[in-house]
């Protein structure tokens, strides 16, 4: 009787646990490199908290704006991170969109990029947003420039004044 009873209440769990996420409740925070004067590449990093009222996330993927596609990694409970990087020469700044899927949007994305089909049209999970305020590349005139301009125009005041005071 009692294996009866324990059946239907594993298959109910068992199902449950599998389910998709419904209703998340989505929020992010976004790093990127500042400084950019010894480096050669700007780093991403969206940081995404992902609460489901039913269901679980297991797996996520996120298309960047450049067309590829990435998988997310988990870092805690209902935490993810994207992350990317990119030449400092060609990264603009200003607001990137990230889209992200489920296991049943990443099937129907791959599969409209196998058919040559425009990936815009298949419906993400959600998307969100990494800002980049741009990089520091360092002052337009670099300090050793200065130096030997000062260094030269200090030596050509210094010389005409003792060609006046010697003659």
């Amino acid at each position: 009787m009692s294996k009866i009873f324990v059946l239907p209440v594993l298959l109910t769990f068992l199902v449950g646990f599998g389910s998709a996420c419904s209703n998340p409740q989505v929020t992010s925070k976004s790093f990127t490199t500042k400084d950019a004067t010894i480096v050669s590449h700007i780093g991403f990093i969206s940081e995404i908290t992902v609460k489901c009222t039913t269901g679980v996330l297991s797996s996520l993927y996120a298309e960047l704006e450049d067309g590829s596609i990435i998988p997310v990694a988990v870092v805690a409970p209902e935490t993810f991170q994207v992350s990317w990087i990119e030449e400092s020469k060609s990264a603009r700044s200003g607001q990137r969109l990230i889209r992200i899927f489920d296991e049943e949007g990443y099937t129907a994305l791959r599969k409209a990029i196998r058919n040559n089909e425009p990936t815009g049209s298949v419906p993400e999970f959600f998307s969100v947003y990494v800002h980049h305020s741009g990089a520091y590349n360092g002052p337009w005139v670099k300090s050793e420039f200065i130096a030997v301009v000062l260094s030269i125009l200090v030596s050509q005041f210094a010389l005409t004044t003792k060609s006046k005071i010697v003659s």
